[in-house]
This record gives structure tokens, sequence and C-alpha cells, in this order.
């Protein structure tokens, strides 16, 4: 196998974009499911179909030509009404002396919950979901599917006050426009169960030879954002799964609770890979590489804890008085965190971690992730209450951006920090740090540190286990000792543990994930590090 592609290993097979097997929707416990068949199937063609009032019927053969005229609260043009029984449409009402602004009843729709949409190849526009301070509620799942075979595309796709949507195999490209795919509450009425799988989230066009004034006027500003109003449950059980996000500046927005976004590319983009502020959030075997210094002066994460939104009335304080934004139930599990694999990668940049410098985060747990990257930050938190940081590889990849001071010198390495607070939020407290691969490790006082190796650089540790307890340990070969390959100078990563690595064998099983970040099961002993050692069996 390819060295440099066994680092990449189930990234880009993860995307697919069109399966035409019947699978289960992963979302987060608890949040609703759709069904496995549907009540009626219809069709759009924006170039074959026609209106409403033209003979379009939503048949294969008769398909109508607008997923706006469906599913927006505005009549379109050749339409009678929305055609989704759910959606409600403002309309003039004589009363007496007077007209008012009121919203039709579901009479003449023909589309209605627990019905697919398919759609043909072609441009689809803008497409709106949500009436302005009136809730659209579903009584079962609307799905909107790419025809098999076919190629839709939306500019731009936005939902608010709304729930049981279901999006898959679908491409959403513009230039200039931001955000790309929205979901929102409004800020007070409830967005719930929304649930997107195999999106193209991006440009039109390549970005490769962009400028960074062109990455600044015509990246999308957010590939995909859902956002809950501050300190609420209005926005929920949202889920992004086996899609692909470029040429963006952010990548993803997560602030809406109960949420999964796993198995996703994200790459080629601007500032932060991926944001994330919200409770009860799984993000897990994603796959985000390449970004580019596009000029705008961002400190880039690929994954970063963010304060999110803030209800200062409500919100907790801080013994100095400072309001702050508490999230609970995050996992971070398998995902891979690449600072550059493309050669020709145009604006180079350093790339911070998974990391959080804001807010307070209870039962957080980071597990069997390998990042490698050139930034102090590998994996770095504070204020962490119950946090679990296992089985991770965190790596320099020897480019030395984002390292050196201003006088050349080198100041850092892409560390595991776990450190006392955040600017805002409380003392850490009852954090195991465990069964880590790292070029270095520090960590505030009165945590659980045990079997982790630091992997010494030209010999040295930035980190000292004999300070850390029981069995951390160094490994002076440093990286080249540990694993099967691993060349920067030639972007090549294969993470798998090598014959006579110190790993092997060598962790903790107390708290160690089953699995690694393949997938593959543990055993006994476990590994130290994000892969276990194929012993071939």
């Amino acid at each position: 196998m390819n060295p440099r592609l066994a680092i990449l290993a189930g990234a880009l097979g993860a995307f697919v974009l069109w399966d035409p097997a019947v699978r289960a929707a992963e979302v987060y416990p608890g949040c609703a499911v759709p069904a496995a068949k549907f009540n009626h199937v219809w069709y759009v063609d924006p170039v074959n179909g026609k209106t409403q009032a033209d003979g379009g019927d939503g048949s294969r053969t008769a398909p109508w030509s607008s997923l706006s005229a469906i599913v927006s609260s505005t009549i379109q043009p050749g339409y009678a009404r929305p055609l989704l029984s759910s959606i409600p449409y403002g309309h003039r009402q004589p009363l007496p002396g007077t007209t008012q602004h009121g919203y039709a009843d579901e009479t003449g729709a023909l589309v209605h919950p627990g019905d697919e949409i398919l759609l043909m190849t072609g441009q689809y526009g803008d497409v709106s979901i949500g009436a302005y301070a009136v809730r659209t509620t579903n009584s079962d799942f609307v799905t909107i599917a790419a025809a098999p075979g076919q190629t839709p595309v939306l500019a731009t796709l936005k939902l608010s006050a709304t729930n049981m949507w279901r999006f898959q195999h679908i491409s959403v490209q513009s230039i200039g426009k931001n955000p790309a795919i929205f979901v929102s509450d409004q800020g007070r009425l409830t967005t719930s169960d929304i649930i997107f799988e195999s999106i193209v989230v991006g440009s039109p066009e390549s970005v490769d030879g962009w400028t960074q004034a062109q990455w600044i006027a015509d990246a999308h500003g957010n590939g995909f954002q859902a956002v809950s109003s501050p300190n609420g449950l209005n926005t929920e059980c949202v889920s992004f799964t086996g899609g692909k996000i470029y040429g963006v500046r952010f990548g993803a927005g997560l602030l809406a609770h109960k949420s999964v976004f796993s198995n996703n590319t994200i790459d080629h983009f601007g500032d932060d890979g991926l944001d994330y502020a919200a409770n009860d959030m799984v993000i897990s075997g994603n796959y985000i590489h390449d970004n580019e210094d596009v000029g705008d002066g961002n400190h880039n994460d690929c994954m970063q804890g963010f304060p999110g939104p803030l209800d200062k009335a409500t919100a907790p304080i801080n013994p100095n008085g400072v309001p702050f934004t508490a999230y609970s139930n995050i996992t971070i599990k398998d995902n891979r965190c690449i600072r550059q694999t493309d050669p020709n990668l145009k604006f180079p940049v350093y790339l911070q971690g998974i990391d959080a410098f804001d807010s307070d985060w209870t039962n957080l747990t980071v597990v069997n992730n390998v990042i490698v990257t050139s930034a102090c930050w590998g994996i770095g938190y504070g204020s962490v209450h119950g946090g679990k940081i296992i089985n991770n590889t965190v790596l320099d990849d020897g480019s030395d951006i984002g390292t050196k001071n201003r006088n050349g010198g080198i100041m850092c390495r892409p560390a595991i920090i776990v450190g006392d607070k955040t600017h805002q939020g409380l003392q850490s407290n009852d954090v195991v740090i465990r069964n880590n691969l790292a070029n270095a490790i520090y960590v505030a006082p009165k945590m659980t540190i045990d079997h982790n190796i630091c992997l010494a650089i030209k010999g040295g540790c930035r980190s000292k286990p004999g300070d850390y307890r029981e069995h951390n340990t160094n490994d002076p070969r440093g990286a080249e000792g540990e694993f099967v390959t691993f060349d920067p100078a030639k972007l090549m990563f294969d993470l798998r543990l090598k014959p006579g690595a110190l790993a092997i064998g060598a962790g903790n099983p107390d708290g160690a994930p089953q699995t690694d970040i393949t997938g593959a099961p543990r055993g006994m002993p476990v590994d130290i590090g994000a892969y276990r050692y194929d012993h071939g069996k």
C-alpha cells in the first residue's frame, strides 16, 4: 500500500456521490430516524420539467421544474401554492374593513411528510425552507435527494424553525455567498431532526489558482453551519455525515445540540476546519487537511471549541465575575488532522490541532485522533471536568511553520496540553491523559497522566516523563522509531506501528477505546497511540 495513502484510508471511501443501498441515517441517540420506505416519490427537473400550470405533475415523465415551488413559503410563478402540505405561506384574506396577513392550510397540497423528492441534474438556485415567525412542522421526514446518476446543484440551502428534513447526495456550490448551508431556529422557534448525507459543499470552480484576494471575495465564509440560540435547546438533532467541504474559509460550525458530524472530508480551506460549541455531540471519523493562508490574520485550527452564543442573564459566572458558556458530553474520536498533504498547496500555513481556548467543558472525550502539523497546540484544552485524552497520536511535521519565534528560534512543538483554565472557564479537574504518542506533553497539576510516550526530536523531548508519575517514557528514536513511514519531506505518513515500536503492548487498558482509529478491535495488551499494532491476526 502506498504509505501516503495509509493515513487517508477511509477518508475518500466514506464519501459516495450515490449509493443505491438503503442505509439507516446516523443521528445522535434519541433523535428521530427516517423510515426505510417512502409514501410517494416525486421528481423535479430544472432543465426539462414543467410548472404546475403547464402540466407538470411531479411524476417521472412530467417532473416539476422547481424545488422551491415545493418547499418555499413564497408562491412560485406557475404554481398555485407551495406543493408540500406542511409549508405555511403568506396570503391576504379579506376581513371587515381591512386585510390581514395570514397563513394557508394544506388544502390542495400534493406532497406530504413521508414522501421523497428526487432531483435531476441542473441548477436549483438558492433554496430556503422556513417562514418567518411561524414554525414549519413535519409529522414525518421529507427526503430530498439526487435521483440515481444525477448531479443536482443548489447555490445555497437555508432551514429555520422547522423539523424532519433529510438531504442526500446533492451539491451546494456557489461563489461569494455565505453560508452555503445554514440551519437555525430564528432565535426562538425549535429546529430539529435535520439530516445531511453525502453532501458536497464548496466552489463550482477549482480553487487551486485562487489568489488570497479571491479567497476573501469568492469563498463561502462558512461551508456548513447549524446554530442554536444562546443557552437554549432550540436547534438540536442535526447530523452531517459522509460529505465533502472544500474551497471555503470556515468548514463547519457545529453550534447545535445533539449533533453528529462524522466521516466527512474538509480540505483546501482558509480558516478553521471545524468549530464546535454545543452539548451532546459526536465528531468522528473526519479527515481535515490542507488549509491555506488567505491573508485574513486568523489563527487556523483543525477543530476548535468556540465560545458560542452567550446569554449573559443565564450564563454561569467565573470567580472574576466573567460570564461564560459551558458545554458537556462532547466526543471527538477517530479523526485525522493533517496540515499538508498536497505538495502544490499555494499558501501553506500552520494549523493548530484539536483545542479549546474558551468556555468550559464537562465530560470531554478525545480519543484515537491523529494530528500531523506544525503549531504549538496539537491537542490543547483548559477548564475540563471529567475529561479523557486517550490513545491519540500528535506529531510535528517538520516544517517549523508556526513554531518559530520572531528571532527564528523554535519555541514549541505540537503538544498535548491540558491546562488549568481557558480564558473564562473554571479550574480543570478529573482529567486523564493516557496512552498518547506525542512530541511534547504538558499538563496542569493534579491530573492523571500515565503510559504516554514522548517522541524525541533530534534526540530530545520537550516534556519530561519522569515528572509525570508512572509508566511514561521517551523514545529517543523519535517518530521514525514508531511508525511504518514518517517522511515529512515527502508528505508521506503511514502511522501504523512498525515492529519494534515501544508503543506495542505498552498501554493501560483502563479507559482505552475498544477499537482503534480504523475501527479494528484493539485487543490485549493495549498499544499506545491511535493505531493498534497489526500482529497479522
